[in-house]
């Protein structure tokens, strides 16, 4: 249920819209005004229906009928990467449904449309570089005119990208014409991301995802102008990965030989999500959550399976990596030595969350090592985690790690080191204060898993920020609050989570989306237009809605965001109570 302040907010912001039914006297059709229980299904057109929002828009108020044999001229239609987009969106561009949800509100543009088609778009790259990494110039430019060709201009393969997919939301379909339109034309888009790293984490470690269902998952992404597939391939219930040295960690550490990932399988999911201007950075979970690692190896595991599990571990089962062993670097840097030839990243994520001292301080064989070696365990610690650090650096990848790294355990991290921000919202403050680099992915607004109930097996009675953050709780978080301008700068962006103990491939779309896109709206659009003036949610809902609808017309199971009379009539369920009862 939206809140009163978003209604408020809402009726507030569209006082000023009037919406009328189109007009359809200049055509005929079989099929029927779409109205319900008699009121027109309108939604106002006060920004485009373009999700995410570009930060540069201009529109007009002519109505361009667009061909289905559309051509796509120019250089840059030759890349490969674009040639293959472009396949893909001749497809995406002509969805169609015959009974829309959200009709568009053809009332705001000429019912008359122009006697010119659009017929071809001109695509003009200035870069023939495909590298694709957190710097990559991301920005495009495209016109739409009343008459002629439309031109995409992007200094790279993956502006491009972004660039047909703001095309192919720009084309309506127009049902009782049975034709496809750009209402609104002539059209003058410049657009760029406000953050460079916008990603989702997904977990296919406590429940296993197909390559296929990995792949639609990427594909969404790119369809938001997310950029990154954080992978949290490893965990304490499985080890998926087929390691060509250590065969033996999957052999016995995944669930059967069918719930694994080979070499082949993750080069053909790199190069997939290249294609789509998509980064994929692995996460190789180490020391904590390693329980999997010890059934493959188990001289390299701690408190292998304890019992009970309750203080070895956060969740069953338990197992840590044994931090004193040296196989266990030796198998370590070995993964991480396969993983920086396979993923290509620049980025790399060496973990550290949610260690459990009591499983290392009831192993004898790290006893022993501390008193041999006078050493404390945090020193230990330490020492194994920069050591790991280190040898991701000699792979020239910049190390992100979790925050527990900087401020629980005071490790002395290196300054180029990205912290990933989890555990509350007030955690960038001090991250970025001490001037590290930051990911934000707060959990009481970001971590999309949460709001289900918690895990029968989870010991711990009470679990901060287990409530559900709401599609508008996603949209409202402002990760710069409280910073100086200084902090501000050192975000890269963020990271919506997905958490596998409640969700697998039969519920994780609805999970996601549309919450997912309301966070990618605010790391690709920002906060406010570069105008200054603030985005906000009550004007985000009405293109929300729409882009929801849309998703689901391109095959995703993206969950409903109020009930389907809401859905249709918007201005009949955002209005503020009334003040004299």
């Amino acid at each position: 249920m939206l809140s009163l302040s978003l209604c408020l907010a809402a009726a507030v912001a569209l006082t000023t819209v009037t919406a009328q039914a189109p007009s359809d006297q200049a055509f005929s059709s079989s099929l029927p005004i779409q109205k319900i229980q008699g009121i027109p299904a309108v939604n106002p057109v006060k920004q485009p229906w373009i999700w995410p929002l570009p930060q540069n828009w201009e529109r007009g108020s002519n109505t361009v009928k667009v061909s289905k044999s559309i051509r796509f001229e120019g250089k840059g239609a030759r890349q490969p990467i674009v040639s293959k987009a472009i396949k893909r969106y001749q497809d995406l561009m002509f969805k169609k449904e015959d009974y829309p949800m959200i009709p568009y509100n053809w009332s705001t543009t000429d019912n008359k449309p122009s006697r010119s088609t659009l017929s071809t778009v001109v695509i003009d790259i200035k870069s023939n570089d495909d590298h694709l990494d957190i710097d990559t110039d991301e920005s495009y430019t495209l016109t739409v005119p009343v008459n002629g060709k439309a031109v995409l201009q992007a200094e790279t393969v993956y502006g491009a990208l972004h660039g047909l997919e703001t095309l192919s939301q720009l084309v309506q379909y127009y049902p009782e014409r049975k034709s496809y339109y750009v209402p609104n034309a002539p059209w003058k888009i410049s657009d760029f991301p406000k953050y460079k790293h916008r990603g989702i984490l997904l977990d296919t470690s406590r429940h296993y995802y197909t390559v296929q269902e990995i792949e639609k998952l990427i594909d969404t992404l790119s369809w938001n102008k997310l950029n990154v597939f954080h992978w949290h391939m490893l965990d304490s219930t499985s080890f998926p990965y087929v390691s060509k040295k250590y065969p033996e960690l999957a052999a016995h550490g995944a669930y059967t030989p069918r719930h694994v990932y080979t070499a082949k399988d993750i080069k053909h999911i790199v190069q997939f999500a290249k294609e789509r201007g998509v980064r994929v950075i692995p996460e190789m979970e180490a020391p904590g959550h390693s329980t999997a690692w010890g059934y493959g190896i188990p001289e390299i595991a701690s408190c292998l399976n304890a019992q009970p599990y309750f203080g070895y571990t956060v969740q069953p089962p338990a197992g840590q990596l044994n931090i004193a062993h040296p196989k266990t670097k030796e198998v370590v840097y070995g993964l991480i030595d396969e993983w920086a030839e396979l993923f290509p990243d620049s980025f790399f994520h060496a973990a550290g969350d949610e260690v459990v001292m009591k499983c290392w301080e009831n192993d004898t064989y790290i006893t022993n090592h501390l008193k041999n070696t006078n050493q404390t365990l945090m020193q230990l610690f330490e020492n194994f985690v920069l050591d790991m650090e280190d040898h991701v650096r000699q792979k020239n990848k910049t190390v992100m790690v979790w925050q527990e790294m900087l401020l629980e355990y005071h490790f002395n991290l290196p300054k180029d080191t990205v912290i990933q921000v989890w555990i509350g919202s007030e955690g960038v403050k001090e991250v970025t204060s001490k001037g590290y680099k930051t990911i934000v992915s707060a959990q009481n607004f970001w971590y999309l898993d949460l709001g289900f109930g918690r895990p029968r097996s989870n010991p711990y009675p009470e679990v901060q920020g287990a409530g559900f953050n709401h599609w508008n709780r996603v949209y409202s978080y402002d990760m710069r609050a409280n910073l100086t301008k200084a902090e501000a700068d050192l975000i890269l962006g963020a990271e919506a989570t997905m958490w596998g103990e409640l969700a697998d491939p039969n519920n994780v779309e609805d999970r996601l989306w549309p919450r997912a896109a309301a966070f990618a709206e605010r790391l690709w659009s920002g906060y406010e237009t570069p105008k200054g003036e603030a985005l906000i949610s009550a004007d985000a809902i009405l293109r929300l809605l729409p882009w929801r609808e849309q998703l689901v017309l391109r095959g995703v199971r993206a969950g409903p965001l109020n009930q389907g009379f809401c859905t249709r009539n918007p201005l009949d369920c955002f209005q503020p109570p009334n003040p004299a009862k």
